[in-house]
């Protein structure tokens, strides 16, 4: 799989906007994944569902480089999830939405676990479920017998607002934003129709009686599928290069040019003496620890195109001395703001900052005495820990967390720190931390 067209007798690969792409082609699908629905990637493995005629409603993994199948990252969809058209997840949970229920399918993304308390329920008028997409803040849900696009609160599945889709678009599949427009893939018109992602209503503003219009953004449609034999486009999904446009008929995924000029994206983020972990440019929040006698960081922030803007606050602490430096104390976070070269999008990238947690060998347990919330994962716990636990007296029993086992949520029970608690520390073999054990013996 992968690679595309392009070849002696294939179709020459375009660097135009919105053109076809080729090279980035994932073609073939599996056997029996003839009728792709909705998709979503990490940037790493694809996810696309299968929707097909009898009982073989799947989701699909592939390698999103190489187009291979990647059978160990699929898993199995929920028994009544029988006509799967939308997925997105959060990194951890996965949602699959279905045009037969009123109801988002939640799943843990790395061991495909049922997490029915996850689930988001839809109104009624939502029952035809198709792509779905989230800002981590707001789940939007389209639907097609409404021709309507929803919006519901990601954590408490609260209905927001319903907005009407454009004339023309009456039979939207996929959906995908970049945050500030969306796209929406139509079988009938055979091309992806672009909107301006609205504003949602304040708190207390009545709903109108007829849902209000989205603004469509005509330049900015993708006009080729139609024209280069992607005639039924399904699921849909972009890493800010090229959109991915599943076919539900021609076994494989289409690729076609993202603009360079509405790219806001970072190619890369470092900051002196301050861990963020990995940087990926799709993702905007980073926890940063800083290490230990830190007091300054040089901020090294550039755009993936040369173009765009970038703007790093606090400003440059020393003008004088190459990069831009940021004084660290009292500091809570750095935000770096990119502007696209068209000026038509922004991404703010923030970095909060805090202290690595200091463990001296000779500790087993210790009173955290930082903000409370604080994520364990996050703490900048010594590699040699390799648990941490705390008595819940309230719930009589105890809480623990594993590095490297976040994906096993009924391991990992202690999420954050909480200030005047006391935790006990589990070392590697070899270390001379130990559990402490506290009585009663019967915990």
């Amino acid at each position: 799989g992968g690679g595309g067209g392009g070849g002696p007798t294939g179709p020459t690969p375009s660097d135009v906007d919105f053109e076809w792409n080729v090279t980035r082609d994932i073609e073939p699908l599996a056997g029996g994944h003839d009728m792709p629905s909705g998709m979503w990637s990490d940037g790493t493995t694809l996810w696309l569902l299968q929707n097909g005629d009898g009982a073989d409603d799947a989701i699909y993994a592939y390698d999103l480089e190489t187009g291979a199948r990647v059978e160990e990252r699929e898993f199995e969809l929920d028994e009544s999830n029988r006509a799967p058209r939308g997925v997105w997840s959060d990194g951890t949970t996965i949602w699959v939405s279905d045009s037969g229920r009123n109801k988002l399918f939640a799943h843990h993304l790395a061991t495909g676990e049922r997490l029915e308390d996850r689930d988001i329920e839809l109104t009624r008028r939502n029952r035809d479920a198709r792509g779905i997409w989230s800002d981590e803040g707001t789940m939007w849900v389209l639907d097609g017998g409404k021709d309507s696009l929803f919006a519901y609160d990601l954590s408490s599945g609260e209905l927001l607002a319903e907005y009407a889709l454009g004339s023309g678009n009456d039979d939207p599949r996929g959906f995908w934003s970049d945050g500030s427009s969306f796209w929406v893939s139509d079988d009938g018109a055979k091309r992806l129709l672009a909107y301006r992602l609205p504003a949602l209503p304040a708190e207390g503003e009545a709903a109108p009686e007829e849902p209000p219009a989205l603004e469509r953004v005509r330049a900015e449609d993708f006009e080729q599928p139609g024209r280069v034999g992607n005639n039924s486009p399904r699921g849909i999904w972009s890493d800010g290069d090229v959109m991915y446009v599943a076919d539900a008929n021609d076994d494989k995924v289409y690729t076609y040019n993202m603009p360079d000029a509405m790219d806001a994206r970072l190619a890369s983020l470092a900051l002196s003496g301050v861990d963020i972990g990995e940087f990926d440019p799709g993702r905007t929040d980073y926890k940063g620890v800083i290490g230990e006698g830190v007091t300054e960081t040089t901020v090294t922030a550039e755009a993936v195109q040369e173009a765009a803007s970038v703007a790093i606050a606090p400003d440059d602490a020393d003008e004088g001395t190459d990069g831009h430096q940021v004084a660290l104390e009292g500091l809570s976070a750095i935000t770096i703001e990119v502007t696209s070269a068209d000026g038509s999008r922004t991404r703010v990238y923030s970095v909060a900052l805090k202290a690595a947690l200091q463990l001296g060998p000779a500790w087993t347990s210790f009173e955290w005495t930082g903000p409370d919330g604080l994520a364990v994962d996050e703490a900048g716990l010594p590699e040699e820990v390799v648990a941490v636990y705390t008595w819940d007296e309230a719930a009589g029993r105890w809480l623990g967390y594993l590095p490297g086992l976040e994906h096993v949520p009924t391991l990992n029970t202690l999420t954050a720190f909480s200030s005047g608690a006391t935790y006990w520390i589990v070392a590697e073999e070899g270390v001379t931390w130990t559990i402490e054990t506290p009585a009663p013996d019967s915990r």
